[in-house]
C-alpha cells in the first residue's frame, strides 16, 4: 500500500473518531449516551435521550465531519499528486470514515452505527445513486413505519447500483455495509421478531 493513501486513512479515522452524540450526552447529563435509550451513539438515540434539537445538531455534526474529513483527504491527495479517482484512494476516504465513526479508538472501539455517515460519503462519490436510494428508502419506510428497514435498503441497494455500474470502490463498499449490518445486528433481530420500534 501507497504510504500516502495509508496516511490519508489515518486522518479519516482520526477525524471521524469524533462523536457529537458522546460529548453532548457527556456534558448535558453526565451519562454516556451508549449506556442509555437504545444505548447507541447515533442520531436516533441522541433525539430519544436529549430531544430533537440536539439530534439535529448531531446529525449535522456528523455530515459535516465526514465532508471535512473527505477535504483534508483530497488536500492530501494533491500535495502528493495523489490521482484521487482510483479505488485506493476512495477506499482509504470510505474505510478511514466508516471504522472511524462505528470503532472510535478514543471510545473503545464502540462508536456510532454508520447510516448517516456512509450516505454523505456515497453522495460525495454518486449523488445520483443517492437519490435513488433515499427515494426508495423512504418509500420502504412509508409502507412499513420501520426507519431501519428503509435505511439498510437504501444502503444495499447503493451496492447493488454500484456493482452493476462498475464502479471502482466495490471492496470497500462491501465492507462498509458489513460493518453497517454488523452495527444494527440487534434492530435486525427486532425485525426478525417483529419487535422493532415503528414510527
Amino acid at each position: 500500500m501507497n504510504i500516502y493513501i495509508f496516511l490519508i486513512f489515518i486522518l479519516v479515522y482520526i477525524i471521524c473518531m469524533f462523536n457529537a452524540a458522546i460529548i453532548l450526552c457527556n456534558k448535558k447529563t453526565g451519562v454516556d449516551i451508549r449506556r442509555t435509550g437504545s444505548m447507541d451513539a447515533g442520531v436516533f438515540n441522541t433525539v430519544k435521550v436529549l430531544g430533537r434539537p440536539l439530534g439535529v445538531l448531531v446529525l449535522i455534526t456528523n455530515i459535516l465531519k465526514v465532508i471535512v474529513s473527505y477535504y483534508v483527504a483530497k488536500l492530501v491527495a494533491i500535495w502528493f499528486n495523489l490521482d484521487i479517482t482510483t479505488s485506493a484512494f476512495k477506499s482509504a476516504v470510505i474505510l478511514g470514515t466508516m471504522l472511524g465513526h462505528c470503532f472510535p479508538a478514543v471510545y473503545k472501539f464502540n462508536g456510532g452505527k454508520g447510516i448517516f455517515e456512509f450516505i454523505t460519503l456515497m453522495a460525495i462519490f454518486n449523488h445520483k445513486y443517492v437519490i435513488i436510494c433515499v427515494v426508495t428508502s423512504i418509500m420502504i419506510i412509508a409502507l412499513t413505519k420501520v426507519i431501519v428497514k428503509g435505511t439498510l435498503a437504501g444502503c444495499i441497494l447503493y451496492l447493488i447500483l454500484s456493482i452493476v455500474m462498475g464502479c471502482n470502490y466495490i471492496p470497500a463498499l462491501v465492507i462498509s455495509l458489513v460493518i453497517i449490518l454488523y452495527r444494527h445486528r440487534e434492530n435486525l433481530q427486532r425485525i426478525k421478531y417483529k419487535q422493532e420500534e415503528k414510527i
